[in-house]
């Protein structure tokens, strides 16, 4: 949605972050599928990646040779990425004030990426299972 340029100059406001804690990961796991999953599944204690949004596991279903992965949504995913927008776009009313211009109108565009953000992270699962893709 974001010009490539743009993009990978922000992208360590999405990646790179902080493990959830295991408590943490299993509290989410449990109240998302509402039984002990642990009777069929086995989550990988480390995860394989960790992003402002959310953190993928590797998952082993027993009596599967099939690999999966989880993606667990952080619960706390939505104040994290409002605050990541509210310094993106002031970094661009900076940009703006002092005349640096890019060859597009970013403050419009991170806007709009904002609503969106908002909109998917509150319409969208905590809790993602599907195969390994690797």
């Amino acid at each position: 949605m974001l010009p490539r340029q743009y993009t990978e100059r922000i992208a360590f406001v999405f990646e790179e972050c902080e493990p959830m804690d295991r408590s943490t990961v299993d509290l989410i796991v449990r109240n998302c599928l509402n039984h002990d999953v642990y009777k069929t599944l086995e989550i990988n204690d480390q995860p394989i990646a960790c992003a402002t949004i959310a953190q993928v596991h590797r998952v082993a279903m027993k009596g599967s040779d099939v690999p999966y992965v989880i993606k667990i949504q952080r619960v706390d995913s939505l104040r994290l990425m409002e605050l990541d927008m509210s310094n993106m776009l002031l970094v661009s009313k900076v940009l703006d004030r002092f005349g640096l211009e890019l060859p597009f109108d970013h403050i419009s565009v991170l806007l709009e990426y904002q609503k969106q953000v908002r909109y998917n992270i509150i319409n969208r699962s905590l809790l993602h299972l599907q195969t390994d893709p690797t």
